[in-house]
């Protein structure tokens, strides 16, 4: 009889994703309006995740994809992700960047973010 062990080599995090906002768009010190005014991305998280796409959808000339985000909680137990923000994250190979639909938290310390992913 054989045996197969499914949690061999296995990691429960095994990707590296970042929860970030858009910065604000300033007005640069010599006051120009035309260019240099984006504030970049503001680094909320980055934390080692597991990324499973849950739904695909084509319609209109856009495609809509949604992940399923796990990650552990910060040891500090607060979680600073929260809906509206952006993530992004490269899965081997295939990169997901999309927007925070909604967050969780699990009493196992674990939390959960959906993501939405949309292309025209």
């Amino acid at each position: 009889m054989a045996y197969i062990d499914r949690d061999i080599l296995r990691e429960e995090f095994v990707y590296d994703g970042l929860f970030y906002t858009k910065g604000q768009n300033m007005i640069p010190p010599d006051g120009s309006l035309f260019g240099g005014g984006d504030g970049g991305e503001v680094e909320v998280l980055r934390t080692k995740c597991d990324v499973i796409e849950t739904n695909r959808s084509f319609a209109s000339g856009s495609i809509t994809a949604n992940y399923d985000v796990y990650f552990p909680i910060p040891e500090d137990g607060i979680v600073p992700v929260e809906r509206g923000m952006n993530f992004r994250c490269d899965t081997s190979g295939l990169t997901v960047s999309g927007l925070v639909v909604s967050v969780g938290v699990s009493r196992l310390g674990k939390a959960h973010a959906y993501i939405r992913c949309t292309e025209i």
